[in-house]
């Protein structure tokens, strides 16, 4: 049986013309939280625990222990980020997917803005089912 391939998908507006330093910190934040999205968290006493709860035939178990696979895709608008996220959280609950919004402190001029999702780590066809037509960042 093949294996199969397992990625992580940042997907970034392009039209808010983003410096490239928030560009990949953007991003960074959508790979992290997209992630810990896979992993149960706990506080107690002022201390969190992120516990993993995937098994060992898990895509983040074969992302983890593969080469950390990530694609850099872009929407045009807002509109085209919401409705990729709203429509692979109503089509396909099992991967993880994470809206960023930037607080709006240091580009945005004071507003909020959803910035980028983060899609996975997960099966690589499954992903694709909803991001095959988007180009390249």
């Amino acid at each position: 049986m093949k294996p199969r391939n397992v990625k992580q998908v940042i997907v970034m507006r392009k039209d808010l013309n983003m410096r490239k330093g928030k560009m990949i910190a953007q991003g960074a934040h959508a790979s992290v939280d997209a992630l810990l999205s896979l992993f149960s968290r706990t506080e107690k006493e002022g201390k969190v625990t992120y516990r993993l709860t995937y098994g060992e035939d898990s895509p983040l178990a074969e992302w983890l222990n593969g080469m950390y696979a990530k694609i850099c895709l872009y929407v045009e608008s807002e509109e085209e980020l919401v409705s990729l996220y709203e429509r692979i959280r109503k089509e396909n609950p099992s991967i993880p997917v994470s809206m960023i919004e930037d607080a709006g402190l240091t580009e945005f001029h004071g507003v909020e803005t959803k910035t980028c999702i983060g899609i996975g780590p997960w099966w690589s066809e499954e992903i694709d089912i909803f991001t095959g037509e988007l180009k390249l960042l």
